[in-house]
């Protein structure tokens, strides 16, 4: 009686493994249609990546932060010294940057400084 019971058990470790895996698949699949990417990856399941799409990697991340901090650093080392590159100086940057926005902003500020009625 006790083998057919841990045959039984067996059978259900199985099933639930089974279910368990299908779960995360049908999750992994969700989030992908949903955000186009998966927050974990599945075990023993493994999904060809697509080309041209970098992989998902906090060390990327960093690099990318401290990439974007040096250029931030560097323009603000331009503004101050009065520097430029190429003929390209930070006030040049700042007009780029803010050439898009600066009449939204200024209707939001607007908008934002008369009392509401």
């Amino acid at each position: 009686m006790s083998d057919a019971s841990t045959e039984k058990r067996l059978q259900l470790l199985k099933q639930i493994r089974s279910r368990y895996n299908e779960n995360q698949y049908d999750m992994s699949n969700r989030e992908k249609i949903l955000y186009g990417r998966s927050s974990r990856p599945v075990e023993g399941l493994e999904t060809p990546q697509e080309e041209g799409t970098v992989p998902e990697n906090p060390a990327f991340f960093r690099v990318r932060l401290a990439l974007a901090a040096g250029l931030l650093g560097f323009v603000i080392f331009m503004d101050v010294n009065g520097i430029s590159v190429a003929g390209i100086t930070a006030e040049r940057i700042f007009q780029a940057i803010s050439a898009d926005f600066e009449e939204v902003i200024e209707t939001w500020a607007t908008d934002v400084s008369q009392p509401s009625i």
